[in-house]
């Protein structure tokens, strides 16, 4: 459901201010006053409004010094200025350092209501205009690859829920493709038009995570020199994906849990609430139920994103779709006319694929700049298990290993074939780095 539009009216004749307020409100807008400047801009301090309605003069600071204040604190406003005819030239000056329009008194309500909508409507093409560049990017690089029976309920329940509002949580193993089944939520959905803004809430410390996510006030610590709109505001009317769930600090989840109850938030070191409409949908590698049990995951945020459950199967569960998925690799390649052998082939039927599809788009890759011919062999792929100790073959082989024994050997071998180096080994697995520090400690492997 789309937010009402929010207007400030700001007039110092009070008969006139009720009158208008009282008409704009039956008309289905949301709209605070004020009979003064200084009063508007305590107003424009703690609320985000989308259209201002100010009269020229007012007792103490006038209608265009209100306007450049609220332009300091409200950039995206538009505000139309009441003026009389002695005060037209000051209108006009008015609309050359931010105002949208002027009318002169006395109006008629209907064409003031008229241009308040232009200007709402105004307001909503530049911000559709700010995102289409990146809309049109992702929808263009949209592509999701699957014929296997599991992985195909899935995609039906994906296009069932698409056009809900309710929150989504997918759940899968790192690499089976939760932010593709995430964009397949969106696309297929009625907001295919509005941004798709994911968040990774593993990839940043918990300040500017928040920051990032919410947006921060000019001065809210060291470095903000100015107001910066948050990615919840970047995905309004759109798409918000939190990807990574479990990685999300405690203290943040209070205010995820907030904004998901109530579409209300702050900006870091400001004290207006904002509010936004999106549809958040959220994925993890993580046993969320195990993260709430253990105390590391809210029970309220959980059982708040998890209104429908989507789960991916890994890809040793839909080997069905390694010839197209293999195809689609090579072709995004800088060779796209090679083939696999037979025996790569097999020996990719073979593995289990800890990293997924994620893992398959990588040895893909490495084996068609290894291979020397039209043919990539099965020694170009260069597979994890190749070359490793009899005694990690066995704990890959073995039925009655743990997973816990497997995710340590891949995790050691990641790090080996990237020579050690962090981030590089971390984007291989599909995990965040700060992820990965915590299995390094876990699992006690050294360099």
């Amino acid at each position: 459901m789309m937010s009402a539009t929010r207007l400030l009216v700001v007039d110092d004749e009070q008969d006139l201010l009720e009158l208008l307020v009282r008409r704009l409100k039956r008309k289905g807008f949301d709209v605070d006053s004020a009979g003064t400047a200084e009063d508007a801009l305590e107003l424009v301090k703690k609320n985000e409004y989308d259209i201002g309605v100010y009269d020229i003069r007012l007792p103490g600071m006038d209608g265009i010094e209100l306007l450049k204040e609220t332009k300091k604190v409200q950039p995206d406003i538009e505000v139309l200025i009441l003026t009389g005819h002695g005060t037209i030239d000051t209108a006009i000056e008015a609309m050359k350092v931010g105002a949208f329009d002027y009318i002169t008194k006395p109006y008629n309500l209907s064409e003031l209501e008229l241009t308040i909508g232009k200007a709402a409507e105004n307001k909503a093409l530049k911000e559709k205009n700010d995102s289409m560049k990146k809309i049109i990017a992702q929808h263009n690089g949209f592509n999701i690859i699957g014929d296997s029976a599991n992985f195909k309920e899935v995609l039906e329940m994906t296009r069932r829920i698409a056009d809900s509002e309710v929150p989504v949580l997918i759940e899968g193993e790192s690499g089976t493709g939760k932010e593709l089944i995430a964009k397949a939520l969106h696309y297929w959905s009625c907001r295919a038009d509005e941004p798709f803004v994911p968040v990774n809430s593993g990839a940043l410390p918990e300040h500017l995570l928040e920051s990032e996510l919410f947006g921060h006030a000019r001065g809210a610590f060291t470095g903000a020199s100015q107001d910066k709109k948050g990615l919840v505001e970047a995905a309004k009317a759109g798409t918000l994906f939190l990807d990574e769930l479990g990685e999300m600090p405690l203290a943040l989840q209070v205010k995820l849990l907030r904004f998901l109850e109530t579409g209300e938030f702050r900006r870091v070191g400001d004290v207006r609430e904002r509010h936004v409409s999106v549809r958040v949908v959220a994925a993890t590698n993580r046993d969320m139920e195990k993260e709430v049990a253990e105390g590391r995951f809210r029970e309220d945020l959980y059982y708040r994103l998890n209104v429908v459950k989507l789960t991916i199967p890994p890809l040793r569960e839909r080997k069905g779709d390694l010839p197209a998925l293999i195809e689609h690799f090579i072709r995004k390649t800088k060779a796209p006319s090679k083939r696999l052998s037979s025996e790569a082939f097999a020996a990719l039927e073979d593995y289990d694929f800890p990293g997924n599809v994620r893992e398959l788009s990588h040895l893909i890759e490495r084996g068609v700049l290894l291979s020397k011919g039209s043919m990539i062999g099965a020694e170009d792929l260069l597979l994890p298990h190749a070359g490793k100790t009899k005694a990690e073959a066995q704990v890959r082989l073995s039925p009655l290993c743990s997973l816990e024994e497997v995710e340590k050997v891949h995790i050691d071998n990641a790090l080996k074939q990237m020579n050690w180096n962090k981030t590089k080994a971390a984007d291989v697995l599909g995990i965040s780095v700060r992820n990965l520090y915590r299995k390094i400690d876990q699992y006690g492997l050294k360099e």
